[in-house]
């Protein structure tokens, strides 16, 4: 089954041309393009239908950000290149793959719905130039820059299904700037891929031990990744343990990863296919297609997982040909994903390795041997990551643990600041607690309107000339507000107000309609709140504004009173 990647580029391939309009006309023009040249397709993006032809717009923006340059390079470049001969040069081969990452398998593609062929030759004497280069750069460890220039055709036999120590053969040791990585014929330690990721352990020989911080892979070849600069020698035998507390942390993860798949289709709809995911010995992440969860439903998914955990089911793994595995409706594959000739299938529950289970997905990750040793699973977030992909985050085990000890410590505290007898009374207690602050709030508004009325009565026996300009001192904007509204009832005028409550200013400006052809109360918020280091506006007849430097708050009055002369 041909991955969403080529099936892109296969629709791509024959209106090439198109993509080099695409700076100009963008990403819609580009969909009309491609879909005038394929209107007798029956085909989805997102998969098969029968219901006609229809762009998933995800998966286009995907593509075109991933290639869209790319395949604009192409269209310009192919008449040049092409104008004498039938072959796709491979030095421009070479550029695509090594410049852009741009698959040599499409550009292939790409040349034969053209009607040419590429050089192979040229690009793989290309290929061995660039390898001969880090070849050279080595001296008695080989010496590279990243992991994708490493060379090594060594292949790794991987048997840390079944165990998690092993005597072991040193194959090579690989050098890349500050960090040392050795080649093995044989491991224990799972190497990051599946979205899981890889082992740590440690390599030891004799009395030396080697930390291993990380494990990754390179083709079939295993690097596992050294803390320190010391490394065991080449040839060396050397004993290969991992973590096995950090292994069965990532595993709980994984093997709930599968169960929380499988509510996610119980509560939500079938259709919430995975996206992606993170397996790690902290917590997980699982990428989905939906709409937001609603709390009824993530209540009712994280109620079901772990269900599935108190029932202790097996967890079992088989091989089996990929062909059985794919006319088995009941086994889920990641959608575009490439499989060899024989995969693997993890089953939870059923009769183990019978493929009868109630989860069964293909998958080369490691696992409980039961559902029961996940112990407990947690929701910690559900959020968006793209449009129509929604991302769960969750922990198990010991850390579902952790945190739902900490929640019972914060809840015992709880209980204690507010007297409650324990979790079940903390509501109540909470409850009279917010109806008693609203109580106060209500008295603490009365007590400043009485004050304010007080103070604006004050204020009137100052009024000179209709205008009211003086700073209220340490007290708040609302407070500055009640005095300014008491004033509107006995006063037809002009009231400017400051306040320096908390260390700021706080501005207000009132204009009677009768003064406002002569100055308005935005103009004068608009003036005097750069003075204090701020800003402010409003209405002609109300206006607030302020700023952060109480120094300045006299000649931001000063100046108030210069526009109301």
């Amino acid at each position: 089954m041909p991955s969403d990647r080529e099936r892109l580029a296969d629709l791509f391939l024959s209106p090439v041309d198109a993509w080099a309009l695409l700076p100009e006309r963008g990403v819609r023009a580009l969909e009309s393009e491609v879909i005038g040249t394929v209107t007798d397709w029956r085909f989805k993006v997102g998969g098969p239908t029968e219901a006609g032809f229809e762009f998933d717009d995800s998966k286009l923006t995907t593509f075109v950000s991933s290639f869209g340059g790319v395949f604009s390079e192409i269209a310009k470049k192919l008449p040049e290149l092409c104008k004498n001969q039938n072959v796709l040069p491979g030095d421009f081969v070479f550029q695509l793959y090594d410049t852009f990452g741009f698959p040599v398998d499409l550009t292939e593609l790409l040349a034969r719905e053209r009607g040419l062929t590429v050089d192979t030759a040229g690009f793989e004497a290309l290929m061995e130039e660039q390898k001969q280069r880090a070849r050279e750069a080595g001296k008695k460890n080989k010496q590279v820059v990243s992991v994708s220039e490493i060379e090594t055709k060594a292949p790794t036999k991987f048997i840390g299904y079944d165990t998690l120590e092993a005597d072991v053969r040193v194959l090579e040791v690989v050098s890349m700037k500050d960090k040392n990585a050795v080649v093995l014929d044989v491991s224990t330690c799972y190497a990051e891929m599946g979205g899981q990721v890889g082992d740590a352990g440690q390599l030891i020989l004799g009395a030396n031990t080697f930390p291993i911080s990380a494990t990754t892979k390179v083709g079939n070849t295993w690097l596992h990744f050294l803390e320190g600069d010391e490394t065991p020698a080449v040839d060396a035998t050397v004993k290969l343990v991992v973590d096995a507390t950090r292994r069965h942390a990532i595993e709980r993860h994984h093997t709930v990863t599968h169960i929380l798949h499988w509510a996610l289709h119980e509560v939500v709809s079938k259709d919430a296919t995975q996206k992606g995911s993170s397996v790690t010995p902290d917590k997980l992440t699982f990428d989905f297609n939906s709409a937001a969860l609603t709390a009824q439903q993530l209540s009712d998914i994280e109620r079901l997982v772990n269900e599935r955990i108190v029932a202790n089911d097996p967890v079992s793994w088989s091989e089996v040909p990929y062909v059985e595995a794919k006319a088995n409706n009941g086994i889920m594959a990641l959608f575009g994903e490439k499989y060899g000739d024989l995969v693997r299938v993890v089953q939870i529950g059923g009769q183990p390795h019978k493929l009868d289970g109630w989860s069964m997905e293909l998958c080369g990750g490691t696992h409980t041997r039961g559902t029961g040793e996940i112990g407990l699973f947690r929701l910690v977030g559900e959020s968006a990551v793209a449009a129509g992909v929604r991302r769960i985050e969750a922990i198990a085990g010991l850390e579902a643990y952790n945190a739902a000890r900490a929640d019972a410590d914060l809840i015992k505290q709880l209980c204690g600041k507010v007297s409650a007898q324990g979790a079940h009374d903390i509501e109540k207690k909470l409850e009279a607690l917010l109806e008693q602050q609203k109580t106060l709030e209500k008295n603490l508004k009365a007590a400043q309107q009485r004050e304010a009325s007080s103070k604006a009565k004050d204020l009137l026996a100052t009024a000179a000339n209709n205008v009211i300009i003086t700073n209220l001192g340490d007290v708040d904007a609302d407070y500055a507000v009640a005095v300014s509204d008491a004033l509107k009832g006995s006063f037809n005028g002009i009231v400017v107000l400051a306040t320096t409550g908390g260390g700021n200013v706080a501005l207000i400006a009132s204009v009677a309609k009768d003064h406002q052809a002569k100055v308005q109360a935005g103009k004068i918020i608009q003036t005097i709140a750069p003075i204090v280091g701020g800003k402010g506006g409003g209405k002609p007849d109300f206006a607030r504004g302020g700023g952060k430097d109480v120094s300045k708050i006299d000649a931001a009055l000063a100046e108030a009173r210069k526009l109301c002369s």
